[in-house]
């Protein structure tokens, strides 16, 4: 949101509009009536013109006809053989030999005879040959086996979650990730909301930007935050000014030690910084470089500003997100875009990797995080360029399921999800809650019924469920089979049993962070255990990286001191910490 005066005067094209801060809602109801004079397409336009971070709420099917998803091709139209030519997302990921549509989707069936013939084609007395097996896991053989990116070395150049967590899974799987900061800039959405936030306002802004141990900021606070630590584990840390040139080229002397590049910065910024592809590639031809663009690179929004919670609007998930009676403005802070572009990201990568062993040399990716947000919305997307259809926010409802939905249960704030699929599962419902009556309701009796008298099955779930807890009814329902989870907030899941069987948490901290628990990996093998390595402080490897990887001697090392490039501390313009 913007704060200062100058940019709401400009907005409202009045040059006397003051903030009155006695009294906070003003300049809400300054924006309610600019917006309302203006369709969301104008305002995103007028507002994004003038450097504000405001996109369009839309929903799926005005999508099919934005015009910066027009310009950049990303619906292809598929001709299949039942649903005839539907329009349907494109690739996200974008390479140097663009992509192919090799086939739509089948029908049940459709290949069969293609199959059969290719089996029957082979040579019964040469089967094909077996996979290796593979060891037992905790044997000798399987421990001693490198990570699966052993040896790949990472730069770090991401902000705020979406592109850190992509490098931060590259680490999980052995590369050597180095995040480079600049120390005379502080990054507020990666590191914390200030440098120095006062220990009395950290309790009222929440846990992500106030999620220090014991609320405590501490000396360096970038260093203690949970927005950065949460997907710092496994990463060592530079700093360097590359907008000076000593900083620069100690930089593009990193590059050419390195397999990988990711960003997620302004579309611009590697270009002011004179670190662009082409200098890039010229310095290192091997190197794959990952672009995670919020818009992408080219179209009309390219220059468009915004965090996750912008993109997910433009990109119609915030207007199928939430309940159905609830008004579009009340977004809670779920941002799914971050975790679904990291983990495209690190995918992105793995996929370039894989190219370059057969073409030995790098390229440029690009992501776009938005058009990755729209392949998660891919069959609404379908189905509103069939349809026309609308679609709007379910809430906990189901299209089949009924009923489905979170109950309250007995305790504070304590609640439970459930979801009833067929008749067998109602009849369960039924004889676990001890409501056989139910059963005899003709209103409820079928599936159609059900849906049609959800209001009426939710009160009633709702009286039964309240008078348990959570843990009893999750245990009862899933007795029989019925599907259902307790509601558990932070600190219940880190004691769930279940979570603890599988080790999803793990210790980890650095001296100045001290040791906690964090979220651990994403999924289980049979190879050796995943990177967990301590969390970086600001700078703490600026010696081992720039003398031993880059290969600087004491003299340039010492040389990029002074100029003020190495620190520990992000500085203000004197070269004075913060």
């Amino acid at each position: 949101a913007v704060v200062d005066e100058p940019d709401l005067a400009a907005l409202y094209q009045d040059p006397g509009f003051i903030i009155d801060e006695s009294v906070p809602d003003l300049a809400d109801a300054h924006l309610l009536g600019w917006s309302l004079t203006r369709t969301r397409q104008e305002a995103m336009e007028q507002a994004q013109a003038g450097g504000w971070p405001v996109t369009a709420v839309n929903r799926p099917v005005d999508l099919l006809t934005d015009r910066h998803f027009e310009e950049r091709g990303f619906f292809v139209p598929v001709d299949h053989p039942v649903a005839g030519t539907v329009r349907q997302p494109g690739p996200p990921i974008r390479i140097a030999d663009g992509w192919e549509l090799r086939r739509p989707a089948p029908t049940l069936g459709q290949h069969d005879d293609e199959v059969r013939a290719e089996l029957a084609a082979t040579d019964p007395q040469s089967p094909p040959e077996a996979p290796p097996q593979s060891p037992p896991p905790g044997s000798a053989t399987t421990t001693d086996r490198p990570l699966p990116l052993d040896g790949i070395r990472v730069l770090d150049l991401t902000v705020v979650w979406a592109g850190p967590y992509a490098t931060c899974i590259l680490g999980d799987l052995g590369a050597e990730v180095i995040r480079v900061d600049n120390p005379m800039i502080f990054p507020s959405a990666t590191r914390g909301m200030m440098a120095r936030p006062p220990k009395e306002i950290i309790a009222e802004v929440g846990g992500i930007f106030g999620g220090y141990p014991d609320g405590e900021p501490g000396e360096r606070p970038w260093n203690r935050v949970a927005l950065f630590n949460a997907h710092a584990r496994n990463k060592k840390s530079i700093t360097l000014d590359l907008r000076k040139d000593a900083g620069r080229e100690a930089f593009l002397r990193l590059v050419e030690r390195c397999d990988l590049m990711i960003e997620n910065n302004s579309v611009d910024l590697l270009d002011k910084l004179a670190v662009d592809w082409e200098t890039l590639r010229a310095r290192n031809p091997r190197l794959i470089l990952i672009r995670m663009p919020s818009v992408g690179l080219t179209g009309p929004y390219r220059d468009y500003l915004g965090f996750g919670v912008n993109f997910e609007g433009l990109c119609g998930l915030t207007a199928i997100r939430g309940y159905a009676d609830a008004d579009l403005s009340e977004s809670e802070t779920v941002y799914h875009m971050d975790a679904a572009s990291g983990s495209a990201g690190a995918f992105a990568a793995l996929l370039a990797l894989r190219r370059r062993e057969e073409t030995g040399v790098g390229e440029m990716i690009e992501l776009s995080q938005s058009e990755n947000m729209l392949s998660h919305l891919g069959e609404l997307l379908i189905d509103a360029d069939r349809t026309g259809r609308v679609h709007v926010p379910l809430g906990n409802r189901h299209h089949r399921n009924a009923p489905q939905g979170c109950y309250p249960c007995r305790g504070d704030d304590a609640w439970v999800v459930l979801s009833v699929a067929d008749d067998a599962d109602w009849q369960a419902l039924a004889e676990v809650a001890d409501h056989e009556e139910w059963l005899a309701d003709e209103r409820f009796s079928t599936a159609a019924g059900r849906r049609e008298h959800h209001d009426e099955l939710d009160e009633l779930i709702s009286n039964w469920t309240g008078n348990h807890t959570p843990g009893e009814v999750f245990a009862a329902c899933q007795g029989r089979n019925i599907a259902s989870a307790p509601v558990l907030h932070e600190l219940e899941a880190m004691a769930d049993p279940h979570l603890a069987a599988r080790a999803m948490f793990h210790d980890n901290g650095n001296a100045e962070l001290g040791t906690h628990r964090y979220p651990g990996h994403l999924w289980h093998w049979d190879g050796p255990d995943l990177a967990w390595g301590p969390l970086p402080v600001l700078g703490g490897d600026n010696e081992s990286v720039l003398k031993d990887i880059v290969g600087l001697t004491d003299e340039q090392y010492a040389d990029l001191e002074a100029d003020g490039h190495l620190s520990l501390d992000y500085l203000d313009p004197e070269g004075n910490p913060l």
